[in-house]
């Protein structure tokens, strides 16, 4: 007599999302205004470095801007927003008026959110520069929000090749980095030459 035994197993599994996924994408916008034009809005301004406000009072429009829509923002920025979310530690710095900077580099190697701490470009002022903001951050939008910082690259600042963008937590223009940088770029936008101002606004969309 023969005797024979099986069995079947049947196991059904459901995945669902842990939570919502965040993404945050900065449209990186660069108004131009050349050496003559800068020249002649100083004499107006008494001899003082202009803004984009004041070349928008004087009605002197940039000779040329563009736009790049895109970033990685870094596993040391998301480090950052998290910490001023829950307030820890409360010393923390936001990304306010104060403790922002745009910094722009003449480096090309390629964005990794996960390791990328600082801007690819080598040490010192002719290859790379962090201009304080010029004033508190705009905040707009419905959704996505919305939060716009601008900074101003005087006539002696950021003369050099402009390849990458970043946005840091410095207090004080500088060309060294200051910790978190909160997201990079790589777009190519032509040279910066002596006497010419160049303005970054940089709008970041969360989603």
């Amino acid at each position: 007599m023969d005797a024979g035994r099986a069995a079947d197993l049947v196991a059904v599994g459901v995945g669902a999302p842990l939570g919502d996924g965040a993404n945050g994408t900065t449209l990186w916008r660069v108004d131009r205004w050349d050496a003559d034009q800068t020249h002649w809005a100083m004499r107006r301004t008494g001899g003082f470095q202009p803004d984009a406000g004041d070349f928008a009072a004087l009605k002197v429009r940039p000779y040329l801007t563009t736009e790049h829509l895109g970033n990685a923002v870094l596993q040391a920025g998301w480090a950052r927003v998290l910490a001023n979310l829950t307030s820890v530690p409360a010393s923390t710095a936001i990304f306010d008026a104060t403790h922002t900077r745009i910094g722009v580099g003449d480096g090309s190697t390629a964005v990794n959110a996960v390791t990328d701490t600082d801007l690819s470009a080598a040490a010192g002022s002719t290859h790379r520069w962090f201009q304080l903001v010029s004033g508190a951050p705009t905040i707009g939008g419905t959704i996505p929000k919305t939060c716009a910082w601008s900074a101003t690259f005087g006539t002696s600042d950021g003369n050099f090749t402009w390849s990458e963008f970043g946005i840091d937590n410095g207090t004080a223009s500088g060309n060294t980095v200051s910790a978190p940088l909160l997201n990079r770029a790589l777009s190519s936008q032509g040279v910066k030459v002596s006497g010419q101002t160049w303005t970054v606004t940089a709008t970041l969309s969360w989603t």
